[in-house]
C-alpha cells in the first residue's frame, strides 16, 4: 500500500521518517571498496529515478518527494559515499573520484546499459552533473537542483559554528539557526522534522565536500552532457539571492530551450519547504 505522504498529527519526526522509511527497500551496491546504499520507493515497472542528496545530507532530504515521485517512477535515493548508510570511499574525496564510485553503484543497482532519469540537489547535482557527462544518453534528462560549483558568485551565508559542542540541547540550537541561515527561507518550516532530519543527516556524516561547490566543475560537466538538462531554484535561495540571472544565462548558454524553474516562496531546500510545488515541477519536467 501507497504511503499518505502527509505527516500525522501526532507522529513525531523520528515515527515519520521510520514509516517513510519502512516503504523502501535497501540496496547495496559495491563501490571499488565497501558499499553504497541506496533506497528505493516504486515498483519495477515504472522508469528509475535517481536522486542524489545535499553535502552533508542523506535520502532524508527527499523524504517529503519520495512517495509522491513513485506514484510515477522508481524511485532510487542515494546515499553518497561517506553519508548517510554508505560506506566511505577509498581515495581523495574529489568530484570525478565521487563520480566514478556513484556511476560503479549506479552499474551494480541497474545494469551497466539501463537508461534512468538523474536528479541532484546542491552537492548532489555537482556529482550528477560528472555522472550525466560521462554516460551520454543513457541519462534520459538531467535536472539539477540549486548547485553549486557553476564558476558564479555566490552568497556567504553567517552560520554558527558548533564550536566543540556536545550538549544535545546547544547543537539542536546552533543547527536549527543553520537551518534558516542556509537551507530554509520560511522560518515556520523550520520545524521540528526539519530539524531531526538534519541532526540525523550530520550525525551520519563522514565525508566534507570541501572547496568543491567553490570551483567551476559543475558547469563544466553540463557543457559535456548530451542529454536534456534543467535547473530548478527556489525564488530566495540565499546563496542565489540577486544572482539568478547569472544561472538563467548559464544554463541557457549550454542548452537555448532548457527548462529553467523557480519555486516561489523557497529557499535551499527547495523540495522541503515547498513539497507539493517542486513535485508538481519535476513530474511534470520529466514527463
Amino acid at each position: 500500500m501507497m504511503l499518505d505522504p502527509q505527516r500525522g498529527a501526532n507522529e513525531s519526526p523520528a515515527e515519520y521518517e521510520a514509516r517513510v522509511h519502512a516503504l523502501s527497500t535497501l540496496h547495496r551496491t559495491p563501490m571499488s571498496e565497501g558499499t553504497m546504499a541506496w533506497h528505493q520507493w516504486g515498483s519495477a515497472d515504472k522508469p528509475p529515478l535517481l536522486l542524489l542528496h545535499g553535502g552533508f545530507g542523506s535520502w532524508r532530504h527527499w523524504i517529503l518527494n519520495v512517495v509522491p515521485l513513485a506514484r510515477h517512477f522508481q524511485v532510487f535515493c542515494a546515499d553518497l559515499p561517506g553519508l548517510g548508510e554508505s560506506d566511505k570511499m577509498a581515495g581523495e574525496y574529489t568530484a570525478d573520484n565521487i563520480c566514478a564510485e556513484v556511476l560503479c553503484s549506479i552499474d551494480g543497482l541497474l545494469g551497466a546499459e539501463t537508461p534512468f532519469h538523474l536528479v541532484g540537489f546542491s552537492f548532489g547535482g555537482i556529482i550528477g552533473s560528472h555522472v550525466a557527462a560521462l554516460v551520454g544518453d543513457r541519462v534520459r534528462q538531467l535536472i539539477v537542483v540549486a548547485p553549486g560549483a557553476l564558476g558564479l558568485p555566490m552568497n556567504d551565508p553567517d552560520l554558527v559554528s558548533l564550536g566543540g559542542q556536545r550538549d544535545p540541547e546547544n547543537v539542536a540550537r546552533i543547527n536549527r539557526i543553520n537551518l534558516g541561515r542556509l537551507m530554509i527561507h520560511d522560518e515556520s518550516r523550520v520545524d521540528d522534522l526539519a530539524l531531526h532530519l538534519q541532526l540525523e543527516t550530520v550525525r551520519r556524516a563522514r565525508a566534507r565536500s570541501g572547496n568543491i561547490p567553490h570551483t567551476d566543475l559543475a558547469a563544466q560537466a553540463l557543457a559535456r552532457c548530451v542529454c536534456p538538462i534543467a535547473g530548478v531554484w527556489g525564488e530566495l535561495d540565499v546563496l542565489a539571492k540577486g544572482r539568478m540571472p547569472a544561472r538563467v544565462e548559464l544554463f541557457r548558454s549550454i542548452q537555448p530551450d532548457c527548462p529553467f524553474e523557480i519555486i516561489d516562496g523557497a529557499g535551499h531546500w527547495v523540495m522541503y519547504e515547498r513539497p507539493d510545488a517542486f513535485n508538481e515541477v519535476l513530474i511534470n519536467l520529466l514527463k
